[in-house]
């Protein structure tokens, strides 16, 4: 009788310590969701502790037990980490709550941040600006992502010149851990610039006679024309594209600007006309040897599906309403001119 009641005081002890390892081990070994049969992106907005980051993966229908996962996080001493803001990527090897939490830990460590960032690009004109503004989202400094942008070598490598090396930015989204380096972003870059330039795009430019780096720069004057009524751009592009044909000057008002280094222009006088740059195209023919800004990917496809119409001439709308006045001769055009001209005096804008 004794020994029956030693033996059941053993097993009371041993169920009692005994039981807190058992419940770790059966989380350590319970599976995620099933239905992760795929990788998944969660979004974290503000830095947060492993254990709280267990509410997002139930959420997220990741795991089933947000208390299970905390739990083993303490357990292992993982549970106060702190997971910085950004897109995580839950990967579907991770079916196990001990692998997402092992790769969860390897998240938050500093040594091994692999954070997963969204670089949006857009908005830019020059390849500082770009190198600006993705220094801001990844770990490198624009210092670094300038000096591998402006890379003879590299520039040379991708097949550009300085001037027409802007066309290959791309303004989009690009995924990529924020450890990212500035060659492996610009091999990113690359990536994208040869899935935009797909077959068909490739066939339409050399259907204009046209480069892929001139199709791009004639877009940079598109949209700086106009990047407020997109619906207008291939108008637009149509226009240009007739003047090209014709051996006309293009005589765009945001070459001028750009050539006199103001974009904040309202009123081009005679003496911004007569400035003298191969950027002004009032003095010479044809394209300039670069773009003006970096476009955004619709105005690029505003020209390759350009509007086909008889217009050699526009001017803005009086009382600004974003659009312009487009005309197939010089007297119309001088008629609408008149009447802009004469509204911009009553508005004082000079």
């Amino acid at each position: 009788m004794k020994k029956l009641i030693v033996l059941i005081l053993v097993l009371c002890v041993a169920g009692y310590f005994g039981y807190p390892y058992y419940e770790v081990y059966r989380i350590h070994i319970q599976p995620t969701f099933t239905s992760l049969e795929k990788d998944k992106i969660i979004k974290v907005t503000d830095s947060i502790s492993i254990s709280d980051f267990s509410v997002l993966l139930e959420e997220n229908e990741i795991i089933s037990s947000k208390e299970d996962f905390a739990t083993l996080a303490a357990y292992k001493g993982y549970g106060t980490e702190i997971i910085p803001s950004g897109n995580f990527k839950i990967l579907k090897e991770w079916n196990t709550y001990n692998s997402l939490l092992n790769n969860l830990h390897i998240y938050a460590k500093p040594s091994g941040n692999r954070r997963i960032v969204s670089v949006v690009i857009n908005n830019v004109r020059t390849i500082e600006d770009v190198a600006r503004v993705v220094s801001k989202q990844i770990n490198a400094d624009s210092a670094s992502l300038s000096a591998i942008f402006n890379n003879d070598s590299i520039i040379a490598h991708y097949g550009f010149t300085k001037e027409t090396f802007p066309t290959f930015f791309m303004p989009n989204t690009y995924e990529c851990y924020s450890d990212i380096t500035p060659k492996q972003f610009i091999h990113k870059l690359a990536s994208s610039y040869k899935n935009f330039w797909n077959a068909s795009r490739t066939q339409k430019a050399a259907d204009l006679g046209l480069s892929q780096s001139e199709i791009t720069i004639l877009a940079s004057i598109v949209y700086e024309e106009q990047k407020v009524k997109f619906d207008e751009q291939a108008k637009i592009a149509g226009l240009y594209i007739n003047r090209l044909k014709k051996g006309w000057k293009l005589q765009a008002d945001p070459t001028v600007k750009y050539a006199v280094g103001d974009f904040t222009l309202r009123r081009l006088l005679y003496r911004h006309l007569e400035v003298e740059s191969p950027y002004n195209t009032y003095k010479h023919l044809g394209l300039p040897p670069g773009p003006i800004s970096i476009p955004e990917i619709q105005t690029i496809d505003a020209v390759l599906n350009y509007e086909s119409h008889e217009y050699f001439f526009m001017c803005a709308k009086p009382e600004y309403t974003g659009y312009h006045n487009f005309s197939k001769t010089l007297h119309q055009h001088n008629v609408y001119s008149k009447e802009y001209h004469k509204w911009i005096d009553q508005q004082n804008i000079r």
